[in-house]
């Protein structure tokens, strides 16, 4: 038998790769459309046009509200001050009032103190010294608290720190003039706590 292949017999076919069958249109053109889909929306940049009426208009509203919140804090501040101012002067007077009514309370003290050392005047004794001490003591204190006699012998009157309760004839001294003290007068820190009860020569 030759070795020539028969014209009748067949061939065997060498096995080929598998071609893929070609896309369809309708994928390809459905693909962009996916790819699309999948990627993230990209944000738009926004462009933001430089405007001086719109930047100067923002500039001075900063600058009136910078204004008024430090009106308000200067205010603030201010009432603050004042108040501090009130409170302080409240204290104060409410202090010096106390120190009045405490000195004006032991006056009859110290008079009395004044009337036992006159009364005992020509008496030489250490009861006499002792007394005079402790009135001498008493006044300094006061003193420093603010104590202070008014003038009233031989000073003209003066109805702001002397009270008249007896006139004297015209002729006794000079008219409007104070001829006797009854009773000491005194004031605290420019106040007066009791007038100097005293005796005038009228006028004439």
């Amino acid at each position: 038998m030759p070795e020539d292949v028969k014209k009748d017999q067949a061939v065997p076919e060498e096995e080929l790769p598998e071609i893929p069958a070609e896309e369809s249109e309708e994928e390809i053109m459905e693909e962009p459309e996916q790819q699309a889909e999948n990627e993230p929306d990209q944000p738009e940049t926004e462009q933001v046009e430089d405007d001086p009426a719109a930047l100067k208009a923002a500039l001075e509203a900063a600058e009136k509200k910078r204004d008024e919140y430090l009106a308000m804090a200067q205010r603030a501040q201010a009432d603050y001050q004042n108040f501090k101012r009130r409170n302080s002067a409240t204290r104060t007077e409410a202090y010096d009032d106390g120190v009045r009514e405490t000195i004006a309370a032991m006056l009859p003290v110290i008079d009395n103190l004044e009337r036992a050392i006159a009364a005992a005047e020509s008496e030489d004794s250490a009861l006499v010294s002792g007394v005079q001490m402790t009135l001498r003591q008493m006044m300094e204190a006061l003193t420093r608290m603010g104590l202070e006699e008014v003038p009233a012998l031989g000073e003209k009157f003066d109805p702001d720190i002397h009270n008249a309760v007896m006139r004297a004839p015209a002729g006794e001294g000079e008219p409007g003039m104070v001829l006797e003290v009854f009773q000491k007068g005194y004031r605290v820190k420019g106040r007066m706590i009791r007038y100097a009860m005293v005796k005038i020569a009228a006028e004439n």
